[in-house]
């Protein structure tokens, strides 16, 4: 908020949206989930998107812009260690492995490891595990080619944000707003992989690339800025009162086609109303497909006629 409000723009006004219990994650919304191609990033957080876009709506606002895809683009995992391997720049690679290492407080041995193998996704969720929820059957996910470096993991990353954002922008339709995600234009991505992929990524200053190409349009309390908010708590604070709720959703139906065990998938569920560290992208990802299959099985379909002689109509 207060990063939010050093920004002094002519002509802009800004509009608070009081947030409280009923915006948790996990807290059914007023404004029922609609159906969606696929499951949507915001889907655990549905209730307060929803009264955010009808705030949107209600203010006759006839676009809505967001900004994901800003921290893929800007704030990426350090892939660039495998294009300074290849380039043989050795010196940078020694002092960016032993930095980044000691950022995220791993061995830097463990992350010259993964720069030896050309190991993106050793490089982006360095401490990641296979989620003990999924079935054995399941395989684990291919990681990118030995010969990619951090381009291609740059570009994989944005295909797959702006394919999620698609479901994003259903969500959207369902209360009349409008959603565009500038930063995922062609051009913008275009720009971003022109620039050498050292020069993207950095552990002591925050999105140098877009701060640096921004320059004094941003008020120096965000060019200075170097952390990135988190919000564990809420997510914490919505399990704890959506407990039992969520325990039901994991014994539905991904749990019926032998996709997961539900077990040790309430155990997370309990663990994180308690607090404890919660691997949340793949609790989130479970939550959020098995609420999508609800959605998307209670949704009204179309019913169709056969007219005299014609084919079928809706």
């Amino acid at each position: 908020m207060d990063y939010a409000a050093s920004l002094n723009t002519p002509n802009l006004t800004r509009v608070t949206l009081p947030v409280d219990d009923r915006h948790l994650p996990f807290t059914e919304s007023d404004i029922p989930l609609p159906a969606t191609d696929e499951p949507a990033p915001s889907t655990a957080a549905w209730a307060k998107l929803s009264a955010q876009l009808a705030r949107v709506a209600e203010a006759g606002s006839g676009c809505h812009l967001t900004g994901d895809g800003g921290d893929n683009l800007f704030l990426p995992p350090p892939t660039h260690l495998i294009d300074l391997a290849r380039d043989r720049r050795l010196l940078r690679l020694v002092r960016d492995v032993l930095v980044w290492s000691r950022l995220r407080r791993i061995s830097p041995w463990s992350v010259m490891r993964a720069v030896r193998r050309a190991d993106v996704d050793g490089l982006s969720r360095p401490v990641s595990a296979r989620p003990t929820w999924l079935s054995e059957h399941i395989p684990e996910s291919r990681g990118q080619n030995i010969h990619d470096g951090a381009d291609t993991a740059l570009l994989a990353d944005i295909r797959y944000v702006a394919r999620s954002a698609h479901a994003e922008i259903q969500l959207a339709e369902s209360v009349g707003v409008e959603l565009h995600n500038p930063y995922l234009d062609g051009a913008v991505v275009d720009a971003v992989v022109s620039a050498p992929p050292w020069t993207r990524f950095s552990a002591y200053r925050y999105k140098p690339l877009v701060v640096d190409a921004i320059g004094d349009l941003l008020p120096s309390r965000v060019r200075e800025r170097t952390t990135k908010g988190v919000f564990a708590g809420d997510f914490h604070r919505g399990v704890r009162a959506n407990h039992t709720r969520l325990l039901e959703l994991c014994g539905g139906r991904l749990a019926d086609m032998g996709l997961i065990d539900p077990a040790p998938l309430r155990a997370t569920v309990r663990a994180a109303a308690l607090g404890a560290q919660t691997p949340w992208p793949e609790l989130l990802t479970a939550l959020d497909a098995e609420t999508w299959l609800r959605t998307v099985e209670g949704a009204p379909t179309c019913e169709w006629e056969r007219l005299a002689g014609s084919g079928a109509t809706p």
